[in-house]
Parts: C-alpha cells; sequence; structure tokens
C-alpha cells in the first residue's frame, strides 16, 4: 500500500512539473519541508522550493521521471522513499522522508544527488 501511494504521488508530480505546472508539483511537499538540492544548498519551505524548480525549468530541465524504488514503512505517519531520477538525460538517486498531514501523504525531506 506504501509503495502505491508513493508512485502514485510520483506520477502526479512528473505530470505537473513537465507539464510546466510547478505550483502544482510543490503541492507534493510540506509547508515546511526541505529539499537538499544538487547545487549543494537548502530550499526550506514551499516558497523557495517552488522557486528552485522554477529556475531548474528556466534552465532546460523540462523533463523529470521519478522511478520509484523502494518505500520503507516508519510508524503510521512516516514513510521514507530511496528511488531514482532522470531529468532529460541526467540521472541520479533520491532519498525522500514522506509524512502523513491531514490524511495526505507530503515530503518533508527531499535530498538527491
Amino acid at each position: 500500500m506504501s509503495f502505491d501511494t508513493v508512485d502514485k504521488i510520483n506520477r502526479e508530480f512528473e505530470q505537473a512539473y513537465n507539464n510546466g505546472q510547478v505550483k502544482d508539483a510543490v503541492n507534493t511537499y510540506a509547508n515546511d519541508a526541505r529539499l537538499f538540492a544538487t547545487d549543494k544548498q537548502i530550499y526550506e519551505g514551499t516558497s523557495q522550493i517552488e522557486k528552485y524548480y522554477t529556475s531548474a525549468r528556466a534552465a532546460g530541465n523540462a523533463k523529470v521521471e521519478l522511478h520509484t524504488g523502494q518505500v520503507i514503512q516508519c510508524g503510521s505517519d512516516y514513510l521514507v522513499e530511496i528511488s531514482q531520477y532522470k531529468i532529460n538525460t541526467d540521472g541520479g538517486n533520491y532519498v525522500v522522508v514522506w509524512k502523513k498531514d491531514g490524511g495526505n501523504w507530503k515530503k518533508i525531506v527531499d535530498i538527491f544527488n
């Protein structure tokens, strides 16, 4: 069940991001989420995360693929996802900590290389 939930949200993120709907993609993050990106910066909160993804798209990173890998249940309110991504022709690994927020799963920590 947790794999299917995360995979579904990943598909929603991909669709929104790839269609230029960055705000909708960032809606998969909690308001106080932190994004640790390949530029070695930490983006805190959805406003900063949205600015990061908007800049990434403007720089030509317009197509993302998330390959949901392992999802580990940590109690009833937390999940850890260990997966791979591809942006255009580049790619890497990522780890996301998910938290149940008002009945919805949201990313609270997103680290990728």
